[in-house]
């Protein structure tokens, strides 16, 4: 600001010297390049901003074309260009009007500029003024916003979920290819749709006040989830189930919501499926119960002792039976493999034959055959061939033409039999079980020579499969009947179930094992190894209260003291180091666990 006082009168600007002075400060100062030509497209005026542009002096450009400054492609463009805006008599175009234009540093490189461009006729000499403004910054802030719009876009269009943006009035203004996908119809025939298109009819006049609601709360979104079950509506008019989040926002004074919408169809399935299959649990939990409560109920014995026999036998029946139904997803058991489990732990090497196709059992058949099949044999140990060394047991069963499935049972070589004078329940229960349960038919015939049992069941107790099962069930190492005595050794017993454990402690003491615990923890199991004499084997649990048992497995196994594991999972674990390990399933056979306890420790010797 000048000292002078503001009121005197200012100098009329009519002096030319002063006049260019000004002009070419003005020229001088200016921050967008000003570049003249005349009439042969030569510089005539350059001023300091054009310098600093292009990075060479006024004195090096005056005189030179202004196509030097001018990429070489665009430079025949640029004739054509200057040509028609002469010939057509325009004075000026304003900024920008030339277009996307390029220009050249002097050190060769391009870079973006807007331009204006006019002409005036100075003592005849036609002279053009160009203004270029270096818009490098504009176009990289530009750049990085159309990427930014196309990384936004390919988000939206990527994303799983539906989104959906509608205005004040509810019409739809985005449909991203998932909402496609969902509603099953094009973002074409969407947009300008009112949203409610989408929504099943009883639900429209909720929607519309939940929406008035939501705008009148001012708050600004909800969580996926948050609007709780809602129903979608495809254009083919199924109606499915959504799950939903909502926000607002205003852009240039409208304002816009956008509802995410996510088809739960498939989760809602799964969770009936779950809820569906705890229910199942449940039933069949509390029918295994029931079964097991009734066996107790049932059973007679003369002796508490034959009572836990019995008792013990069945239970461990049913949970073989249980185990062959889970391994399968409850879609049934193989016959030959449900006759040999139900075999083996009463047998010596060879004293029972099998054959037969090989055929499923239907999951409903699968227990009661088992029961089935445990009653005779323990019977033939108490009381027929596999009492004796030289008995023999030959079980057999084929489909007849009637597609009924035929199961024999044939002991010889037994001791003499005795036909019963009554019935008991072990005799009562293979009769129930094959007429009422299994809808079948029984005949049984008590020859001289062997007591033989000939069962008839409907078909649809089984599916057939192609091969043939023929097999003597056990091996060499068998243990020998119910009756019988081990040789002893000192077993380590590690189980946390106090009941379990007891039974297990109880039950191998009476077979001659002497045991040391049992202890409920892998703490209180080392405490004991360390004060006594080592084991001859280990039988151990393999979940301590939530512990798995393995670092006291590698330590017995670092030890060379063999163990078995026992336990009511299907699989050992993940520790691919004992997948191949022995293993008795709970309820336990302790005929079966003693042969295991024989096997580990004859390998170990």
């Amino acid at each position: 600001m000048s000292s002078r006082d503001d009121n005197r009168p200012r100098k009329p600007l009519n002096d030319v010297a002063e006049t260019r002075l000004r002009l070419e400060g003005i020229v001088a100062s200016a921050m967008d390049a000003i570049i003249t030509v005349d009439d042969d497209q030569r510089i005539v005026l350059f001023n300091p901003a054009a310098e600093r542009m292009f990075g060479l002096s006024a004195e090096a450009a005056l005189g030179e074309p202004i196509t030097r400054f001018i990429p070489e492609r665009y430079r025949s463009s640029h004739g054509d260009h200057i040509r028609r805006f002469a010939d057509t008599g325009v004075t000026s175009r304003q900024m920008g009007s030339l277009g996307a234009i390029s220009g050249r540093r002097e050190n060769g490189e391009e870079f973006p500029i807007e331009a204006s461009i006019s002409q005036v006729e100075i003592a005849g000499e036609r002279l053009s003024t160009v203004i270029l403004r270096d818009i490098t910054e504009r176009k990289r802030a530009e750049g990085a916003l159309e990427e930014s719009r196309r990384r936004m876009e390919g988000i939206v269009n990527s994303a799983m979920d539906a989104l959906i943006t509608i205005d004040s009035q509810q019409r739809i203004l985005l449909f991203n290819p998932a909402a496609e996908r969902m509603f099953e119809v094009s973002a074409a025939e969407a947009l300008g749709e009112p949203i409610s298109r989408f929504i099943p009819e009883r639900f429209r006049a909720g929607h519309d006040e939940h929406i008035r609601r939501f705008r009148a709360t001012g708050v600004t979104d909800r969580r996926m989830g948050a609007l709780g079950a809602i129903s979608g509506l495809r254009v083919t008019g199924e109606e499915f189930p959504v799950e939903a989040s909502i926000s607002q926002i205003e852009v240039e004074g409208e304002l816009l919501a956008t509802v995410i919408l996510r088809d739960i169809t498939e989760r809602r399935a799964n969770e009936e499926a779950r809820l569906l299959l705890v229910r199942e649990v449940d039933h069949r939990a509390k029918n295994a119960l029931a079964v097991v409560q009734a066996l107790v109920s049932l059973t007679r014995a003369p002796t508490k002792e034959a009572f836990v026999v019995a008792v013990r036998g069945r239970v461990a029946a049913l949970a073989r039976a249980h185990t062959l139904l889970s391994r399968n997803r409850w879609e049934g058991a193989d016959l030959a493999r449900v006759i040999t489990d139900e075999t083996e732990a009463y047998q010596r090497p060879g004293q029972v034959q099998i054959d037969g196709p090989r055929l499923n059992l239907a999951a409903d058949a699968v227990q009661p055959i088992s029961l089935l099949v445990h009653e005779l044999a323990t019977n033939a140990v108490k009381y027929g061939a596999l009492s004796v060394e030289s008995g023999r047991v030959k079980i057999a069963w084929r489909t007849t033409a009637d597609q009924e499935l035929e199961l024999t049972w044939l002991e010889t070589g037994g001791p003499a039999v005795t036909i019963p004078t009554g019935k008991g329940f072990g005799s009562t229960l293979v009769s129930e079980v094959t007429t009422r349960q299994l809808g079948g038919r029984m005949d049984i015939d008590w020859n001289a020579e062997g007591m033989s049992l000939r069962v008839l069941l409907p078909g649809r107790n089984y599916r057939p499969a192609l091969s043939q099962v023929r097999r003597s069930t056990g091996d060499a190492d068998a243990g020998g009947s119910m009756e019988g005595k081990d040789n002893g050794g000192l077993i380590l017993i590690v189980e946390d179930e106090v009941l379990v454990a007891m039974e297990l402690s109880d039950g191998l003491q009476q077979l001659g094992w002497e045991v040391l615990g049992p202890a409920a923890s892998t703490d209180e199991a080392l405490t004991l190894l360390a004060k006594g004499r080592q084991p001859d084997a280990a039988i151990l649990d393999i979940n301590l209260a939530g512990k798995l048992v393995f670092p006291l497995a590698d330590l017995l196994r670092a030890r060379g003291i063999p163990f078995v594991f026992c336990t009511g999972y299907e699989e050992v674990g993940e520790d691919d180091r004992y997948r191949d390990a022995p293993v008795v399933r709970k309820p336990v056979n302790l005929n079966m666990l003693g042969s295991e306890l024989r096997k580990v420790m004859a390998e170990a010797a």
